[in-house]
């Protein structure tokens, strides 16, 4: 059981899921070398995030979160100054260009509370795969 990460310049690196969550995540920062004080996230190809940081300590199974096989685009959670909520951040380099609806929808997320954004929300559909237009990664 494992899943792939996707991170810094088209790098990949597959994860295994049978392990703790707190371990998981731990192992996350390593490998990707972050800071282990960095708060991080993972967007998966729903474009749906997976809210690992109040599960960071989490005795589960990653498994228990994660779905096997599946691709998923790590995130810094930053907090946004004016409003405390979180704040996004891609850690895939140049992703937002060869999938500009990230951007969007990483921007949609951190100010989910954006007047504009709840009037266009209704009539827009979201793609289903934010990971299918470039196959190269896989």
């Amino acid at each position: 059981m494992f899943v792939t990460i996707l991170f810094g310049d088209s790098r990949m690196e597959m994860f295994n899921l049978n392990c703790k969550l707190i371990h998981f995540i731990h192992c996350l920062k390593e490998k990707c070398s972050l800071d282990f004080k960095d708060c991080v996230d993972l967007l998966d190809s729903s474009g749906r995030v997976m809210n690992l940081e109040g599960k960071q300590h989490s005795m589960a199974l990653a498994s228990s979160v994660l779905v096997e096989r599946q691709y998923y685009v790590l995130l810094q959670v930053c907090r946004d100054p004016d409003t405390g909520g979180p704040k996004y951040v891609s850690l895939l380099n140049n992703f937002s260009q060869s999938h500009p609806e990230l951007t969007e929808l990483l921007r949609k997320l951190s100010n989910p509370n954006n007047k504009q954004d709840r009037k266009t929300r209704g009539g827009r559909t979201r793609s289903k795969n934010i990971f299918t237009t470039n196959k190269s990664h896989r």
